[in-house]
């Protein structure tokens, strides 16, 4: 792919991604094969594609007389697309090397239907500019499905899902304390502000500033992590509960292990904060053998890694152990809650994908209860805001179980709704946190 312009590794990767696999496996092989110099405009191009795509593609439909089925040649439509109603690219440029990227990935019989549009486009962008920012960037069951389940904030929520997602900063209590951490953000002139997560007066760092992950201060020693704001309220949640003793807990479904991490780091004993999650133990619990090799990583990042900490590598459906005091169940879901951090999900998910999903979280659900000690507690998360997979599996469980109690909690923000069990958080401004979903149960 060395050979090819940057525009025709966008589309080669679009085309890649239509076709089933995952932008996380793609993103970094195509920013270490362009040059420095394009770094920025080809994660641009390649996010900003995606996070449109719908919307893009519906310009598309109507100008299209005959159905297009090769997806590369729609692909490097919507790059086309992108960078004239979105981007600061010359027009020249974003017609005449798209089209040139089209031919150097052989699907030149394209080339003219893609330069007919765009130039077609280029003469009165404002018009399609306008019709593209209207409702929402979805493919039409998905949207269907959000009205249907969401129709007092469907608006807004089909336009946040397009928008990229903020940055949010949990701090490793074993290290240092909310005030001493932003003031090191502040010697490094990095903007921030503090806001709230929801629960009691929780707060976290949002990044106002572009900048590198790694060079944050003191981020190769552990000190802070990048979690979003509502996965934040798992711990803290937990935490915020009276229990009586040293609790055994089971993570499940952990990876990549940020609520696990969380919970550990209010389980320090150290100086710099009160609030203390008791663990005796903790299994963190997952299928995936290289994914729990990410939470060791992640972990030994944090200096987290202990000897009351077992990973292991079952099937949460069939996976038994002793009594659990707490079991934490971040839920297999379609993550339609984190679309824009992960735009290619708009792609990749369907219909089917939910009824798959719903059928595997009853099934690790049903196990896990199995699975838990008389008075403990499970607490229910997924980041998906469809009712089917949260309030509706949930209603399901309890319907079957009548040995579940349900715990409520508050959580405190405009976006973050109360329901007849739990919370649904949604995305519905700028800086608000990801869609999620949360439920508390007690074994009686």
């Amino acid at each position: 792919m060395s050979k090819l312009n940057t525009r025709a590794k966008v589309i080669f990767t679009l085309e890649k991604i239509q076709q089933g696999q995952s932008l996380a496996s793609l993103l970094d092989p195509l920013l270490q094969d362009v040059g420095d110099k394009d770094k920025g405009f080809v994660h641009e191009l390649l996010l900003g594609t995606l996070r449109q795509w719908w919307a893009l593609s519906r310009i598309g439909e109507s100008l299209i007389e005959k159905e297009v089925t090769d997806k590369g040649v729609w692909a490097g439509l919507n790059v086309g697309l992108y960078q004239l109603l979105y981007m600061d690219t010359p027009d020249y440029a974003s017609i005449n090397d798209t089209v040139e990227a089209v031919k150097q990935l052989e699907k030149g019989y394209g080339a003219g239907l893609i330069n007919a549009i765009l130039r077609k486009v280029q003469k009165n962008p404002a018009k399609f500019a306008k019709k593209i920012a209207k409702n929402h960037s979805l493919p039409n069951w998905l949207a269907k499905e959000l009205k249907q389940d969401w129709g007092e904030y469907y608006d807004e929520l089909g336009q946040a899902l397009r928008q990229s997602a903020p940055i949010f900063l949990r701090i490793n209590a074993k290290f240092t304390t909310l005030d001493d951490y932003t003031t090191l953000l502040k010697n490094q002139d990095i903007g921030f502000e503090l806001v709230n997560i929801g629960v009691k007066n929780e707060q976290t760092i949002l990044l106002n500033d572009n900048v590198k992950i790694g060079d944050l201060p003191h981020f190769a020693d552990g000190w802070v992590s990048v979690q979003d704001r509502h996965a934040q309220i798992s711990a803290h949640l937990l935490a915020s509960l009276a229990f009586d003793k040293p609790l055994n807990v089971l993570d499940a479904c952990t990876a990549p292990g940020g609520k696990l991490a969380h919970l550990l780091e209010l389980s320090q004993k150290n100086m710099f904060h009160v609030e203390q999650f008791n663990i005796d133990k903790i299994t963190a619990l997952d299928n995936d053998k290289k994914r729990l090799e990410r939470v060791s990583q992640n972990l030994e990042r944090l200096q987290l890694s202990a000897d009351n900490v077992s990973l292991v590598c079952d099937d949460a459906t069939t996976f038994t152990a002793l009594p659990f005091d707490v079991i934490v169940l971040d839920a297999p879901c379609t993550a339609t809650g984190v679309i824009r951090r992960h735009p290619d999900i708009a792609l990749l998910r369907t219909q089917n994908d939910v009824m798959q999903t719903v059928d595997l979280q009853a099934k690790i659900l049903a196990n896990c209860w199995q699975n838990l000690a008389k008075n403990g507690v499970l607490l229910y998360v997924t980041c998906s805001v469809l009712k089917a997979e949260n309030e509706t599996q949930i209603g399901s469980f309890l319907a079957k179980n009548d040995d579940a109690k349900v715990i409520d909690f508050t959580l405190n923000l405009p976006n973050q709704i109360k329901r007849d069990v739990g919370y649904q958080c949604l995305p519905l401004n700028e800086n608000d946190g990801d869609g999620f979903y949360y439920a508390l149960l007690q074994k009686v």
